[in-house]
């Protein structure tokens, strides 16, 4: 199913020009119950997102219009997305339709729904350190036994190398990534660190929390060597680092979340130009959405930004982004972060 749906998907965007998006970035719910220093979210009621009548079957129809574009991924985010309950059931529906899906979270409820996680591609599992203070310190909350005993339960269920160790990375836990790696070749997992960076979402900030200077080449140096130690389990875009270098989003790389990565909130209303700052949202049609003169406007801005876009150096819309500003760049990434080269 999967194969055969990915083929009938690239003819999809072959006969468009390869202009259509080929990723939805789903936020089942902007709660979470956990409190990390370097996030905006928290407090489990502080959205109160998840009373929208008719939601749940919104989202199934969406599902299918994903499926008639030829969208290839679906990313179940939050938020930490399984405190919605019905983010199970669009994993299944999402599955069995062909779709490659991938969810990341914080590990405190993957135990209560692991059937239902174990129907994801990609699995990918929050965890700093393996420290306790440290991550108590960093996620706000005493979780990581109860975090590390679920993942144990749940991997009974998963295959090799299908599940991934999220690592948000600053000077602070540099150190904690070797017994991380460990971690992982010990369990057939990978290890994704990507260096801490600032989210804004709707004009909400935090205190700056992003590498600079020689901090910025001390942690992609540690990565590396760490790399040429774990060659199968540790995987990130090294040039992801020289984006970050050079101050993220730019004229000489500009964002492309608004054309390819589509933004859906828990209601199933779509959000542009993205998942982090709305300009215009609807409830309409995909097809009537993507031919509508106002999103047809935002998408021709996406190369010139917008101010709350420069700086930005959010991973998800990074790698969407490099397929566009340049084919080989994503080819190599791609090859780069699978340790094919």
């Amino acid at each position: 199913m999967k194969y055969s749906y990915i083929a009938k998907s690239a003819l999809k965007h072959l006969r468009a020009g390869f202009k259509l998006p080929y990723m939805v970035m789903f936020e089942t719910t902007l709660m979470c119950n956990m409190f990390c220093e370097y996030c905006i979210f928290g407090e489990e009621g502080k959205f109160n997102d998840l009373q929208s009548r008719g939601a749940r079957e919104r989202i199934f129809r969406r599902i299918d219009e994903f499926c008639d574009m030829g969208i290839f991924a679906l990313s179940f985010s939050g938020g930490e997305p399984l405190l919605n309950p019905s983010t199970v059931d669009y994993i299944a529906y999402a599955a069995d339709k062909g779709l490659w899906t991938s969810m990341p979270t914080n590990g405190l409820l993957i135990r209560k729904y692991a059937d239902g996680v174990a129907r994801l591609d990609m699995l990918e599992v929050s965890i700093d350190s393996l420290d306790p203070k440290r991550f108590a310190k960093r996620r706000g909350l005493d979780g990581l036994p109860k975090i590390l005993e679920n993942l144990a339960f749940v991997l009974t269920k998963r295959k090799p190398f299908t599940t991934q160790i999220n690592a948000a990375v600053n000077l602070e836990n540099l150190s904690d990534l070797p017994g991380l790696a460990e971690f992982c070749r010990e369990r057939d997992l990978v290890l994704h660190p990507e260096a801490v960076h600032n989210v804004m979402r709707g004009g909400e900030t935090l205190p700056d929390v992003e590498l600079h200077g020689t901090e910025i080449d001390q942690v992609e140096h540690f990565l590396r060597e760490l790399r040429s130690a774990y060659p199968k389990n540790v995987r990130f875009y090294t040039h992801y680092y020289e984006f970050y270098r050079r101050g993220g989003f730019g004229s000489q790389f500009p964002c492309r979340h608004p054309s390819k990565l589509i933004s859906m909130k828990p209601d199933g209303a779509i959000h542009l130009p993205c998942a982090f700052y709305t300009l215009h949202k609807s409830q309409a049609l995909l097809k009537e959405i993507f031919g509508s003169e106002p999103v047809k406007k935002i998408i021709a801005q996406e190369e010139t930004l917008w101010d709350f876009c420069k700086g930005c150096k959010i991973g998800c819309p990074y790698e969407v982004s490099a397929f566009t500003n340049s084919p080989m760049l994503a080819l190599e990434s791609g090859l780069n972060f699978l340790r094919i080269i």
